[in-house]
């Protein structure tokens, strides 16, 4: 369906473009959007790609207080409202603060492929990308590896991974921080009428300090959530591609000997069969561990086929807190983010120095003296029903007798005859 951004287009920038030898490129973005660029007419190139898809998963780390927003004192007796204003409030600030980690939306998600691109070293890596990617989905257009297997050296696409993992996880920092720094939380001690668009969640409440001697100090805080994102590869697939998205050819890898039967010339397809599985036998994760993610599949008679290992999972283990992640596939690089919520904390702290002189500090003692002896005072009536309540139940007339000259009742006052 056409978006806002497809509905832009340009006509004189479009010929503008057609005229320098570029070509109209249309692609759904990470948000499932379509969306357009312009791109050079693409080299014809034949090869054999690896192609290998990662997924990034995000999980809860610690919580904690984080920066303080406001301190404010009340002096002893004193009352006063206060509002509490998140970044939720408005709408545009709303999207500004959004992110992918923990409150996606269209914009969190264009903004963060954006930044992922952008990180790109090469930006004929990136057009590459887009040419191959141009009809795909929307979760597969993150990158393009520049790796070459020549001579029989295996392991040459680590460094292509690594760049990557490296280009994701900048990125993913990079988005955490812009979006956390937009996520405001505001004290205030007055009301203003204004008109607002978006989720309304200002919070008021009424605080008091009951103390008559000390002020009692507020210290508001806003709460942050750390968040550990994986980068961690799930899948493998070979493909053939010659430079024009219409060339794709992709299968998985269970189907590399078809794909190679259709491509390579049989004298070199051995060859060839024997680098992609070198390149896959042994990749490195964020511990420099090796790990084999496919496997060799004996079938009965005389054939085999490769595939990745079905159910393979990887552990995270955070050194901080010892919480373990399962995660399935390789884990390629394990990040921290911190980012604030809207979550506000407050600590109370009552003042040291005593505001009442000793003539006044002698009658709050007073006044404390004399709440406790009514105290006391109500605590035998409550007893001395108890006792009444007891003798009624055992019905004991002996003890009702001494009860009664305990506690006489009030003699009534005669009503004076006019």
């Amino acid at each position: 369906m056409p978006t806002e951004k497809m509905l832009e287009i340009d006509e004189k920038e479009m010929q503008a473009n057609l005229a320098a030898g570029k070509r109209l490129n249309i692609y759904t973005s990470l948000s499932g959007n379509l969306k357009y660029n312009y791109l050079p007419e693409p080299k014809v190139e034949p090869r054999i790609l690896i192609v290998e898809s990662y997924r990034l998963s995000t999980y809860l780390g610690q919580y904690g207080a984080g920066r303080t927003i406001k301190t404010y004192s009340l002096l002893p007796g004193e009352k006063t409202t206060i509002s509490i204003s998140t970044y939720k409030r408005t709408e545009s600030t709303s999207k500004e603060a959004s992110s992918i980690l923990d409150s996606y939306t269209e914009e969190s998600a264009e903004e963060f492929e954006t930044s992922v691109m952008n990180e790109q070293s090469s930006k004929e890596n990136t057009t590459k990308s887009f040419e191959y990617y141009a009809d795909a989905e929307a979760s597969a257009t993150w990158g393009w590896g520049s790796a070459k297997v020549s001579g029989g050296v295996s392991g040459s696409s680590t460094s292509a991974r690594e760049e990557f993992a490296k280009n994701v996880s900048n990125s993913t920092s990079k988005h955490a921080a812009k979006a956390s720094a937009q996520r405001n939380v505001e004290i205030n001690t007055s009301f203003e009428t204004t008109e607002q668009t978006g989720e309304e969640t200002a919070i008021s409440r009424e605080i008091q300090n009951i103390n008559v001697g000390r002020t009692l100090n507020f210290t508001f805080r806003q709460m942050n959530q750390e968040f550990i994102t994986i980068l961690h590869l799930v899948d493998v697939r070979v493909a053939f591609f010659n430079g024009y998205g219409e060339s794709r050819d992709e299968v998985p890898l269970a189907k590399l000997d078809d794909l190679l039967d259709k491509y390579i010339l049989p004298a070199k397809k051995k060859e060839v069969k024997d680098a992609i599985i070198n390149e896959l036998l042994y990749i490195k994760d964020y511990q420099d561990k090796e790990h084999s993610f496919i496997e060799e599949v004996k079938l009965r008679g005389t054939g085999s086929y490769w595939r990745a290992k079905k159910e393979y999972v990887s552990v995270y283990k955070d050194a901080a807190t010892g919480t373990e992640i399962a995660v399935p596939g390789i884990i390629l690089k394990a990040t921290k983010n911190v980012m604030r919520t809207d979550g506000v904390i407050v600590e109370a702290l009552l003042g040291q120095a005593d505001a009442l002189d000793d003539y006044s500090r002698g009658l709050q003692d007073e006044k404390v003296k004399g709440q406790r002896l009514a105290n006391e005072r109500l605590a035998l009536e409550v007893e001395r029903e108890r006792i009444k309540n007891d003798i009624l139940k055992r019905k004991d007339m002996d003890a009702a007798k001494v009860y009664e000259l305990l506690f006489p009742p009030p003699e009534e006052e005669e009503e004076e005859e006019s």
